[in-house]
């Protein structure tokens, strides 16, 4: 799904904190555009202003009271989960469906009216995103070195966060007053849902396993508008597999938020190129009135910008306006000539949304791997690496084998190392691999260490064992087992 970056506005007077908003990211992965210098000639203006259409939904389709006008104050008590709207009954416009999708932190697919307060909405976040700011990603991965490495003993901690930019609760408002007839200045607030009871679960993650709800730490904030953090207890063997999950699909799971007796899912998504933070500067100071002459990468990943999109409110029509641009790149953390007229000339008056269309080239493994590194907090900077043991087949028939079984000791079986510990791993004709073992090695151990020793021992067909005295240096992450080292025993 094309995922757009967004900056959002309720008028070209906003607060400077615009410069610290956020904006989506189409992540599609395709080849970057040659880099070139982009003039004002660039842009073009192909496709017209659009009105979109928000009807009142049919009757059968309402789930909630009739509003009223507010007679004396009503104290709200909380949504009520059986008088629900769903915004796409009345909005006829599928781009607009999916525009809204993206361009706000919350789902106009469930809202839901307050059990007194007819005029009160609540919106669920659309979902949770990994936080970023100047400093980098709001994720820490924390080793213990004083327990095993096959017991959870490294702590993942992410910040997470709803997209949410300024405006655009103004703009669900504006949406809500068209599908529910209501004149503009009726009352009518729209607010976060209470965080209070909400579980997070990742029952079944992509890489097989399941994280049990105590190996889950979660303190639920106040509302679903506030950011919070979720720390995961996990073995050596397990964080690597959730770190490279983050770098490809992104860990997945829901956060269960509890509605009366209800619970509804948001979904949860921990990945390097889908965050919540600043990611392009000077577009949003652009919105603001102020010239703009460059537009600089705030990501850790390569972009390329085709467009520049925005919502406003025309004669009480609400309005989409798309310009299109001639590609340009911008490698990370660098920044590209981008001159544009005023938004006010641009993209006219009374904006609600504006957002460039954009895409990270997340496919860039050097992009992942710095980022994977500087996650990475605590005693083990660098992730582990497998052991990578193979027997030749043949040796098996050749020496009369039942299985081989090799030893292996070494001080980086967890991470930072630690005392010298011992493996075994077996091989046989039928599983003459093994890369059971993992090693955390620290970066400042020079080019070629000493990571592990090994020795052999055999079992016969007979039953006959026989075990090398001597141990073997091993200085290379895999190794091979053929007649020349077996021949001795």
């Amino acid at each position: 799904m094309r995922l757009r970056v967004l900056v959002c506005l309720c008028a070209l007077a906003a607060s400077p904190a615009w410069a610290q908003q956020g904006a989506e990211l189409n992540t599609t992965r395709r080849p970057l555009p040659v880099a070139r210098p982009l003039k004002l000639k660039a842009i073009t203006f192909k496709q017209p202003v659009t009105t979109v259409t928000i009807k009142r939904p049919a009757v059968k389709l309402l789930r909630i009271r009739p509003i009223k006008p507010v007679v004396k104050p009503v104290k709200p008590q909380g949504p009520d989960p059986h008088a629900t709207l769903d915004l796409s009954d009345a909005i006829d416009d599928a781009a607009l469906v999916e525009d809204l999708g993206q361009a706000c932190g919350w789902d106009g697919h469930l809202l839901f009216q307050d059990q007194k307060a007819d005029h009160v909405f609540y919106y669920l976040p659309r979902e949770f995103l990994l936080k970023r700011d100047p400093a980098g990603y709001r994720l820490s991965v924390q080793y213990n070195t004083r327990t095993t490495a096959d017991r959870p003993a490294v702590m993942l901690t992410a910040e997470l966060a709803a997209p949410h930019r300024t405006g655009d609760v103004a703009l669900l408002k504006a949406v809500l007053r068209k599908a529910l007839g209501l004149s503009a200045n009726a009352r009518l607030e729209v607010k976060a849902l209470p965080g209070l009871g909400a579980k997070a679960d990742f029952a079944v993650l992509r890489t097989g396993f399941t994280l049990p709800a105590e190996r889950i730490h979660f303190t639920p904030p106040a509302h679903l508008k506030q950011s919070f953090r979720l720390t995961l207890a996990l073995s050596q063997d397990e964080v690597e597999e959730i770190m490279a999950q983050i770098a490809r699909e992104g860990l997945v799971g829901n956060l269960k938020v509890q509605v009366g007796e209800q619970q509804v899912p948001v979904p949860i998504r921990i990945q390097y190129d889908r965050f919540v933070g600043p990611k392009f500067k000077g577009f949003a100071e652009w919105t603001q009135g102020r010239t703009i002459t460059h537009l600089a990468n705030l990501t850790d990943f390569p972009a390329a910008i085709d467009a520049i999109n925005a919502y406003r409110l025309r004669n009480g029509q609400l309005e989409r306006v798309s310009k299109k641009l001639k590609p340009v790149a911008i490698a990370p953390s660098k920044q590209r000539p981008f001159k544009l007229p005023p938004a006010q000339k641009l993209l006219g008056a009374n904006l609600m949304v504006a957002w460039l269309g954009a895409s990270l080239d997340s496919s860039c493994a050097t992009c992942l791997k710095t980022v994977d590194r500087s996650v990475r907090k605590g005693i083990a900077l660098a992730p582990g690496s497998r052991l990578n043991l193979e027997v030749i087949p043949s040796v098996f028939e050749e020496f009369g084998l039942y299985k081989l079984i090799v030893h292996v000791q070494s001080p980086y079986f967890n991470a930072g190392g630690g005392p010298v510990q011992q493996k075994e791993v077996s091989l046989t004709p039928d599983v003459h691999t093994s890369s059971d073992v993992r090693l955390f090695v620290p970066d400042n151990k020079g080019g070629s260490p000493l990571l592990y020793k090994y020795r052999l021992e055999v079992v016969t067909e007979d039953g006959d064992s026989r075990l090398e005295e001597q141990w073997h240096e091993g200085r290379k992450l895999t190794q091979f087992f053929g007649a020349r080292q077996l021949e001795g025993l």
